[in-house]
């Protein structure tokens, strides 16, 4: 039996037919929304809808333009009946080694896509100019590889929106571009960081890269994710709520990494974490920031030896940090008691 195989019927007992019934994880059936946009009276018969019963996703092949694409109990609720749906969530909450989020569910989808304008790094006239200030930006400034251009997919754009900024790219575990962060290599240009507006409470940067099975390091920006392998930038001081239910899941090994600023959000990070930790708590490790430096600054100026050092140093929280937290949560600016975190 594998896991997501109950979850089949109810499936079934939607859309009718479906290809691969009970014998494999992965499902087809004829796509909702194929039929909707022809405006057929029955099913189109070519199982366009492909349905992963074990991630609990799915992914229409022919639709297009907007993507049909999502979770599973987001179909289910849209094309099911109410207790179709309750039933699912029932399933879900009835298997520990399934975790499940009403979040996965909501019926907003998020698309992106990267600027017309943008040119690949793979792709870059090394007679060009401004094809090469982009270029020394990365190598020179921020000190990155080849291999992490390559790797991580980078481009830049001249004109357009995005003109003078290199593009970092987000891919989920599908391959499917999620987000993505453009930062100014011209001098001068305002902001620094034009990103798209996507909630960055669903999505986990850059998921299609990351080991579960190996330590996982929580880290504030996303060049810090050139620094440490197998770093999540949370694009913020908080953990995602989609990040924070993957590790629910997962329960990998994790390294908190925020910056120097950030060390009360590290502080509560550890804290949420080890809610989800019970008996597990060696796991959690929090790396203690101190200076002016973040983790990328400190590769690039003072090299990759001083980051290895810190990474000895990463460990449980001291008696200092609790009265720190409670010192910054405890009252409020009119001298009010308020409500702690717990």
């Amino acid at each position: 039996m594998f896991r997501g195989q109950e979850i089949q019927p109810i499936i079934k007992k939607i859309f009718g037919e479906v290809r691969n019934y009970l014998t494999g994880e992965q499902v087809q059936v004829n796509c909702p929304k194929c039929q909707e946009e022809e405006g057929l009276a029955y099913p189109d018969d070519k199982f366009n809808l492909e349905i992963n019963t074990t991630k609990r996703v799915f992914r229409c092949w022919k639709c297009d333009e907007p993507k049909f694409s999502g979770s599973l109990g987001r179909l289910i609720k849209t094309y099911g009946s109410n207790v179709d749906y309750a039933l699912y969530k029932d399933y879900i909450g009835q298997f520990t080694n399934m975790v499940y989020s009403p979040d996965e569910d909501e019926d907003e989808q998020q698309f992106v896509v990267l600027p017309e304008e943008m040119i690949l790094f793979s792709k870059m006239d090394t007679s060009n100019h401004e094809h090469l200030k982009a270029y020394t930006y990365l190598i020179v400034d921020r000190k990155l590889t080849n291999e992490q251009i390559l790797k991580y997919r980078l481009g830049f754009c001249l004109t357009g929106k995005y003109a003078g900024r290199i593009i970092i790219p987000s891919y989920d575990n599908e391959g499917k571009l999620i987000y993505f962060v453009s930062r100014a290599f011209w001098s001068g240009l305002k902001p620094p960081y034009l990103n798209p507006k996507v909630d960055k409470d669903k999505i986990i940067f850059n998921e299609g890269y990351i080991n579960w099975d190996s330590t996982v390091y929580l880290v504030e920006g996303v060049f810090d994710m050139f620094t440490l392998v197998n770093a999540v930038p949370q694009l913020g001081k908080t953990i995602s709520k989609k990040m924070f239910y993957k590790l629910k899941e997962k329960k990998p090994n994790i390294v908190i990494a925020l910056d120097p600023d950030a060390k009360k959000n590290a502080i509560e990070m550890f804290q949420k974490l080890s809610a989800i930790y019970v008996g597990e708590e060696e796991k959690i490790k929090f790396l203690n920031i101190t200076g002016k430096y973040d983790i990328d600054e400190i590769r690039r100026y003072l090299g990759k030896s001083e980051i290895i050092s810190k990474l000895y140093d990463a460990g449980k929280l001291e008696v200092e940090d609790y009265f720190m937290l409670k010192r910054g949560k405890s009252y409020g600016k009119n001298g009010k008691r308020r409500i702690s975190y717990k």
